[in-house]
């Protein structure tokens, strides 16, 4: 087997070799020379040179990272604590967006944090609107809604020309912002829960009533209707309510207050405590029930009202009470139930879509919680009403307990007719 060599080229003469590194090097001593001259030209203090030199040095590979402390420089801000907890406010000087909302709902009414080189906590308050400080933009608010072709104004009273002092009343008419998306059983809703809160039922003293309208119908347009127009009318021509809670279940406020804000937009200031904490709460309620706060409506859960009723225990802390998803106040022996009987305010609507029950003791319950006493109490509920009816309904009952159940039966329901409106 024959061997072949391989030609292999030859390496360069370790003379020339030499050479040429030597000259390489020369070369970048000249470069290295160079650019310290033109860097010594340029300013080392000023932004150009310093950009300069950072690039030449990132060129050659030498760049060397010097790390500088930041927290010096942002507190060395003048006044930098003053600033620090100073209220929030969007960055934006005039205006309002939704989106905001989210922020404030979420931050709520003070974020507590411990300032750098502080040792004690500071509260911030986060404003929950912005002023508006141009016409233009107040116009917006204040902007009038003409009725469209068809649809006819809605009076829920108008004085009487004989009436005693007529020239000093104000007829009450719902704004046509609302009245021009209700529907006609709507309407109806809005006239009988005005009538029975404001007195004008009928001869009996009826202060609160029971929306029994069917899923769907528009329960919660009928009550913000109702709530926009006692917030701002009233038959003196002063707003008849000016404070009005909204209890309803957890999962149920924040619906509650885009379902307003979705109506009248910013025309109603309130709060909404959802997903808040402890300290957020009592804020807000505290907020709320201040003799001079601009807020109008509360929207709570049943268990945080529960948890903060004594926060309502003077009068004037509401005037109007409306609870969605009343079913859960059918029995008056609970806690909730209690707190929120002992509130010290006569108008209250009930929102159920199942009011009618066959238990006449959950019944009761409901009825007697909107306009305590119409039933007369418990006991005597049990006695005149509850017992004939059952009695009368047995298989085995005789003609005359047939009879007498028959006439308490229908006795209860013109009594409760006047309270409760069934769709």
């Amino acid at each position: 087997m024959e061997e072949y060599d391989e030609d292999v080229p030859s390496s360069s003469d370790p003379s020339d070799s030499s050479d040429e590194f030597a000259g390489e090097s020369e070369e970048e001593e000249e470069e290295e020379n160079d650019d310290e001259e033109r860097s010594a030209v340029k300013s080392p203090t000023s932004d150009e040179g310093r950009k300069s030199q950072n690039v030449d040095a990132l060129l050659r590979g030498n760049l060397v990272v010097r790390r500088q402390s930041l927290l010096p420089r942002v507190l060395s801000v003048t006044d930098g604590a003053a600033v620090a907890r100073k209220p929030f406010k969007p960055p934006f000087s005039n205006g309002y967006h939704d989106r905001n909302d989210q922020l404030v709902h979420r931050l709520w009414a003070r974020k507590r944090f411990v300032p750098w080189g502080s040792s004690r906590p500071a509260l911030v308050l986060i404003t929950n609107c912005v002023n508006i400080s141009s016409a233009a933009e107040k116009d917006v608010l204040e902007e009038s809604v003409s009725l469209p072709a068809g649809i006819d104004p809605l009076v829920l009273w108008h004085p009487e020309e004989s009436e005693e002092q007529a020239d000093n009343l104000m007829p009450i008419v719902v704004d046509p912002l609302l009245v021009r998306f209700l529907r006609p059983h709507q309407r109806e809703g809005v006239q009988f829960m005005f009538d029975c809160v404001s007195g004008l039922s009928s001869t009996v003293n009826i202060s609160g009533c029971i929306l029994a309208d069917d899923m769907g119908l528009g329960k919660t347009l009928q009550s913000i209707t109702l709530l926009y127009t006692l917030l701002h009318q009233g038959f003196d021509g002063k707003p008849m309510v000016k404070k009005a809670i909204i209890v309803t279940p957890t999962s149920l406020v924040s619906n509650w207050e885009a379902e307003i804000k979705k109506w009248v937009g910013e025309r109603v200031q309130l709060v909404a405590l959802c997903e808040s904490t402890r300290d957020d709460v009592v804020f807000g309620i505290d907020s709320f029930t201040s003799p001079h706060s601009p807020l109008q409506v509360l929207i709570v859960s049943y268990e945080t009202f529960r948890m903060h009723s004594s926060k309502f225990s003077h009068s004037g802390s509401c005037d109007l009470l409306i609870c969605d998803e009343a079913h859960r106040l059918k029995n008056d022996q609970t806690l909730t139930n209690r707190a929120l009987a002992a509130l010290a305010c006569k108008r209250r609507i009930l929102l159920s879509g199942t009011p009618m029950q066959n238990d006449l003791e959950e019944f009761f319950a409901m009825v007697n919680f909107t306009n305590p006493g119409i039933l007369g109490d418990a006991t005597y509920f049990r006695r005149y009403y509850e017992t004939p009816i059952i009695c009368g309904r047995e298989p085995t009952a005789a003609e005359e307990e047939k009879k007498l159940g028959a006439e308490r039966s229908a006795e209860l329901s013109s009594t409760v007719n006047q309270v409760i409106l069934l769709m």
